[in-house]
């Protein structure tokens, strides 16, 4: 039993220091004894991780076993979900204008990496988000430097000038490579 677990015996122990004397009720409304319960229930990884499934706190294909580094793999991602990855961080860069992100970028590209998902088989779910994090790290780098090329001294959270931005943008959103 785990401290501050309530089971079907420690109960009828807090009963009777309240003063109920008859713990007979207790015992047709819960049916199994403790020891019954606690064997029924599954403590393995598995069941822990279908648990998370069903209560929707994780994704199919996306809890790995603790010390498990197996899925930090470089695996092929569609140049649609590449490109539009890029697209985004490269917008969320010019609108932002100094080189950092919020929580609502955060958000924006969560909920694209949650979509990508969709298309890919639970058993390569964390491999393609790690895939994806590493090209969102490389983007990001790049345009760290393309900045830093233009500014030395500019670090990330002051203003790039309007000036540098724009020779930055040709068509649309794209920076320079």
């Amino acid at each position: 039993m785990r401290i501050g677990e309530v089971t079907q015996e420690n109960y009828k122990e807090f009963l009777k220091l309240f003063g109920v004397k008859d713990t007979a009720n207790l015992d047709k409304l819960m049916g199994k004894s403790a020891k019954e319960m606690e064997a029924e229930f599954d403590h393995s990884h598995e069941a822990a991780v279908a648990a998370a499934v069903a209560s929707g706190y994780a994704e199919e294909g996306m809890v790995g076993r603790a010390g498990d580094t197996s899925w930090k793999k470089i695996v092929p991602v569609s140049d649609e979900h590449k490109n539009k990855l890029i697209e985004v961080i490269r917008k969320q860069f010019l609108t932002n204008k100094n080189g950092m992100g919020d929580y609502r970028d955060g958000d924006e590209i969560g909920a694209l990496y949650k979509k990508f998902r969709e298309s890919i088989p639970p058993s390569e779910r964390l491999s393609y988000t790690y895939s994806l994090s590493q090209i969102r790290r490389e983007e990001e780098s790049r345009l760290y430097n393309y900045v830093v090329a233009h500014i030395p001294t500019w670090r990330p959270g002051e203003t790039i000038p309007d000036a540098v931005l724009k020779g930055a943008v040709s068509s649309g959103l794209n920076v320079k490579a």
